[in-house]
């Protein structure tokens, strides 16, 4: 049912359809184990590789982990057991990398360690319909050496090798939990942690950390979101460490950090830091209620908190948040969910804030409950993923010791976009899936900014997309992929409406890892097919061989 109130709603809405799709999924905790009141997350990514985004939501206590495969038509089917991870355990985390480079999307789930069965698991996708835990041969089964087995997860390659790497976040233990682990690229990882950051992490009770390139040199810095006014901002030197740089970068001053979202908010082609918090008007020891922080970029490493000039300060007990553009006028939105216990923040409002930003001057009002976000339970995790295919991004809210809820979004009518994913199969130089891309999208002089960062919204991941909405553009101009390496390729008058994945590497037409004459014949034989859109326009046409052959002869 859609609920929408006038002049509240500025175009798009939201539905809650969770019992359409197929998603009922109950979370319940440990009464017995306090931690537990901040727990319920889970993941996305496309598990089967059939284009659609599969579901896996973590059970708590009471359930099983529960992992839902995407039928394409806008509902899902639970497969966990099919896919050997019903495991019944105190979930926390999730993070999905393809870590051992096969062309799968793995999982890495962190674990309280008071629970059954609490090891942390990496689930290696088998490509066949199931996962084998490895998690103890990769050296990842238990990062801590105390009593907590990490909250917060996130892949990224640090080192620009091509191998996802995994940082570990602990709220509880943090001088032994909170770990830097470098994928080693044989399918173990080696702990990294004092070597690479030194005692930067020791201190901090973390919970969401993320890899992002946050100054264009092209190494992800790491971001480490904490509570008790301990967040991180580390920034990657580029030869296997990082240096802390919080107070001199202008950051953490959120008094509890707890999620975590990137975006180019103000529209300067920069990486913005938006932060969830605590917000309250009666302040409590290791409580200051000093709200959301959005840490907007100003180069070289440098941030003016903008929280409270923006309009995004009071989000009440905030956890998981996303940034993305619901209503595709081409302004990145914030989300973010929230609640506790205590009585004024139980009936917490789940917050949509619609990006308002005129002429650099950043502002968001906040449309949630107008446009039919009218969730008030105990969210904790959220993530962002288009489940139907339509191109919007829709969300889903984990709920502690309550139902997962699934929000469809509407956009305007007469709004376009475009969504793309990233291929790197067969560069082994390049991490997998696009981790660490910057996509550019200009249309009528007007430049948006993404970037594929995967990592943590707070025990929650979205999908590895770049989703532009595009307002009444249905072309744009020029679509610019800057990978990793510092490569970048360019396309014009590139087709909207639709989902895209962008290879790195065109000319190897069959993704064997060899550019050849057998390439030429396979992109042929798509193209006669009616696909080989090769130049982006949407058309396969005699264009795209001129533009294949181009690249092939380029010999990439």
């Amino acid at each position: 049912m859609t609920l929408a109130f006038g002049a509240a709603c500025p175009g798009q809405t939201f539905s809650d359809e969770t019992a359409a799709a197929g998603l009922t999924c109950t979370h319940v905790w440990n009464f017995t184990v306090d931690t537990q009141m901040m727990a319920a997350g889970g993941a996305v990514g496309d598990f089967n590789r059939d284009g659609h985004q599969d579901l896996f939501v973590l059970g708590g206590w009471g359930n099983p982990d529960r992992l839902f495969i995407n039928n394409g038509d806008g509902t899902f089917t639970e497969s966990g057991a099919a896919w050997g991870v019903n495991r019944q355990h105190l979930g926390l985390a999730v993070a999905v990398g393809d870590f051992d480079r096969d062309g799968w999307l793995d999982l890495y789930v962190t674990s309280e360690a008071s629970g059954v069965d609490s090891a942390n698991a990496l689930y290696r996708n088998n490509g066949n319909g199931t996962f084998t835990d490895v998690a103890a041969a990769a050296g990842v089964d238990r990062p801590s050496l105390g009593l907590s087995g990490g909250w917060g997860a996130a892949f990224g390659d640090f080192d620009l090798d091509g191998h996802l790497d995994l940082a570990v976040a602990d709220w509880l233990n943090p001088a032994t939990g909170n770990r830097l682990f470098r994928n080693n690229g044989n399918g173990t990882f080696t702990d990294v942690t004092a070597a690479a950051t030194g005692t930067a992490l020791a201190a901090r009770q973390g919970f969401s950390p993320r890899f992002c390139d946050m100054d264009g040199d092209g190494w992800p810095d790491l971001l480490w979101v904490s509570d008790f006014g301990r967040s991180a901002y580390l920034v990657n030197n580029g030869d296997g460490t990082f240096t802390e740089s919080t107070e001199a970068s202008g950051t953490g001053l959120d008094g509890n950090g707890m999620g975590t979202s990137i975006g180019d908010f103000n529209g300067d082609g920069r990486p913005d830091w938006f932060v969830s918090s605590l917000y309250s008007l009666n302040p409590q020891p290791n409580q200051p209620g000093t709200g959301n922080m959005l840490y907007i970029n100003k180069g070289s490493h440098v941030y003016c908190e903008s929280g409270v000039a923006a309009g995004v300060v009071d989000g009440g007990w905030g956890w998981g948040s996303v940034a993305v553009d619901f209503d595709h006028d081409g302004r990145v939105d914030i989300a973010h969910t929230n609640g506790w216990p205590d009585p004024e923040f139980a009936m917490d409002q789940t917050r949509v804030f619609r990006n308002t930003t005129v002429g650099g001057v950043v502002s968001f009002e906040q449309i949630a409950p107008g446009c039919g976000v009218t969730h008030t339970g105990q969210g904790r995790g959220m993530l962002n993923f288009d489940y139907d295919g339509d191109g919007a991004q829709d969300v889903v809210i984990f709920t502690n010791d309550g139902d997962l809820v699934l929000y469809r979004t509407q956009p305007p009518a007469g709004t376009h976009w475009l969504r793309l994913f990233f291929s790197t199969r067969g560069v082994p130089g390049l991490a997998p899936d696009g981790y660490g891309v910057h996509v550019t999208a200009t249309t009528g002089g007007v430049a948006q900014h993404r970037w594929v960062c995967g990592g943590s919204n707070f025990l929650s991941q979205s999908e590895l997309s770049a989703h532009f909405g595009l307002g009444a553009s249905s072309v744009v101009d020029e679509l610019r992929v800057r990978w990793p390496d510092g490569r970048e390729h360019v396309w014009t008058s590139v087709a909207a409406d639709r989902t895209v994945t962008i290879p790195v590497c065109v000319a190897d037409f069959n993704h064997d890892g060899v550019v050849n004459v057998s390439d030429i014949f396979a992109f042929l034989t798509a193209w006669f097919a009616g696909g080989g859109d090769v130049d982006l326009s949407g058309t396969s046409a005699v264009p795209d061989i001129f533009a294949f052959l181009a690249r092939w002869f380029a010999g990439c």
